[in-house]
């Protein structure tokens, strides 16, 4: 079996396009996304003003709901702050959070556009970019806390997002991530002896971020390759190309990089894998670069 694994697009469609170009050539039998396929929904003045508001929203105020909530509280009036502009502020944010939605599900369109000319079979996991509204689209392709497939000789499953939260998207769009919750559901998936395990979560286990510390893995997942020792672990988040097999699980934990040219990078990276000479065991990596 041939894998071509993609992560953190970032809404960089001319990357994603070129790397499409790639895919369609080989004869890779499956296209896997770990996230972040979506990436900023506002730019310039727009981006830094709803960075400003939702910043000030989440620090100056105390509430048990969500910032949606709030500011559904402060248009009504019924949360009364000595605020001028409260019904104001309350009607921007959700004016924002309306159109970043929108914004989120035409680039879930346009991947669906693109996923339909792939004779490959698209798997993927939501990244913490990524909002709840993926499976109005994506159903069919999202994995995220979903009954494993079967491709092959090997059954695919997942788990997404992160505990990190971008501030410039808006919180309650974006996918909750629970470390106890992905334990439970990945420890619960359980193969027959000739499948192998090709497990896609966003976030890497703890320990295995590669050279790039700036974002940190998930303790759990460390405690499920250990508990469960899958064959592969398709990740993302850390935008740093990286395969590391561990040695006392044997599990090979591979991150492509990020594909998309997300802030200064100036090109993208992804990974084709071949396991069909020896098997899951000692798969053939082949790193491709768009610029």
């Amino acid at each position: 079996m041939k894998i071509i694994h993609m992560s953190d697009i970032h809404g960089d469609f001319e990357s994603f396009d070129k790397a499409l170009e790639i895919v369609k050539a080989t004869d890779a039998e499956v296209l896997a996304i770990t996230g972040d396929l979506s990436g900023n929904l506002f730019e310039g003045e727009e981006k830094e003003y709803f960075e400003k508001m939702n910043s000030f929203l989440n620090k100056s105020f105390s509430t048990n709901g969500t910032i949606h909530d709030l500011a559904e509280d402060l248009v009504s009036g019924k949360l009364k702050i000595p605020l001028e502009n409260a019904v104001q502020l309350g009607e921007e944010y959700l004016k924002f959070e309306g159109v970043a939605k929108e914004r989120m599900l035409n680039n879930y369109k346009q991947f669906k556009e693109r996923f339909n000319t792939l004779k490959q079979k698209v798997v993927l996991v939501p990244g913490n970019w990524d909002g709840k509204c993926i499976d109005d689209i994506l159903a069919q392709e999202n994995l995220h806390e979903k009954a494993p497939i079967e491709i092959d000789d090997a059954q695919f499953f997942g788990y997404g997002s992160s505990n990190e939260i971008p501030i410039i998207v808006p919180r309650d769009l974006l996918i909750d991530f629970d470390s106890d919750i992905a334990f439970q559901y990945l420890h619960a998936q359980e193969s027959r002896d000739d499948l192998a395990d090709v497990v896609l979560t966003h976030v890497p286990p703890r320990y295995f971020e590669g050279e790039n510390k700036k974002h940190s893995g998930d303790p759990l997942m460390l405690a499920y390759l250990y508990r469960n020792s899958p064959e592969l672990i398709l990740c993302g988040h850390i935008h740093e190309p990286s395969i590391i097999q561990d040695k006392i699980a044997s599990t090979i934990i591979v991150n492509p990089g990020n594909l998309g040219r997300y802030q200064n990078d100036s090109f993208g990276t992804f990974l084709e894998i071949d396991t069909s000479k020896e098997g899951f065991t000692k798969p053939e990596f082949k790193v491709h670069k768009i610029n």
